[in-house]
């Protein structure tokens, strides 16, 4: 909340690029209990502003949405079967940092860390033997690409991207009289694969 009060006054300081973007996401699978539901691999768009902390790294805000279809197979009691598709968005709401390689004025290839949150959102209520709600997990991503400045103030983004909702999260403290320790684990049985692209705007003070 404090960065996007303060997006403003430094997208006047800085060369703050925002980018609007659209691509493909592969379909993927999260496994749970007595069942799994499979996700369709669809199109998938959203934009986010990109603020330089210095010349060759960024912080992101980032907004991703994914509408597609979900099939639901649930395995019930004496081996019952049933099966439903629901319509679906899937929003990544994330914050991450880039590295810049700028090994040409013109071409600066990158890698970036994001966390955040992901919201499952049905786009119906129930059907006949299921009854939906949303669902909010964490969320990582990982994307790896490059930018191409036609000028100053336009350029290109091109990228290929690893999004992984976190289905599980723990945490543990333990003292004893060889010391203490701390330990935290996450796990995920759905990882999202995609490419994007999209244009580039520079704003404020564009640093050389």
């Amino acid at each position: 909340m404090a960065a996007l009060l303060m997006a403003p006054f430094m997208i006047q300081a800085q060369g703050v690029e925002l980018t609007g973007f659209g691509g493909y996401v592969f379909g993927s699978t999260l496994q749970a209990s007595g069942g799994d539901v499979h996700f369709l691999g669809n199109a998938q768009y959203g934009g986010m502003l990109s603020i330089p902390v210095s010349r060759v790294v960024d912080v992101d805000l980032i907004y991703n949405r994914i509408d597609t279809k979900a099939d639901v197979n649930v395995y019930g009691m004496y081996n019952s079967y049933m099966y439903d598709e629901v319509p679906l968005s899937i929003n990544y709401m994330h914050v991450g940092f880039t590295k810049n390689f700028r090994v040409k004025p013109v071409v600066s290839p990158f890698v970036s860390l994001n966390l955040g949150a992901c919201m499952f959102y049905p786009k119906e209520d129930s059907s006949k033997d299921f009854t939906y709600q949303e669902a909010w997990f964490f969320s990582m991503g990982l994307d790896a690409g490059a930018k191409v400045y036609f000028s100053k103030r336009v350029g290109l983004r091109l990228q290929a991207q690893m999004l992984v909702p976190v289905q599980g999260a723990g945490f543990s403290m333990f003292v004893g009289s060889g010391g203490g320790g701390t330990g935290v684990s996450v796990y995920s049985t759905m990882v999202q694969f995609g490419f994007t692209g999209g244009l580039i705007f520079r704003m404020g003070k564009v640093q050389e």
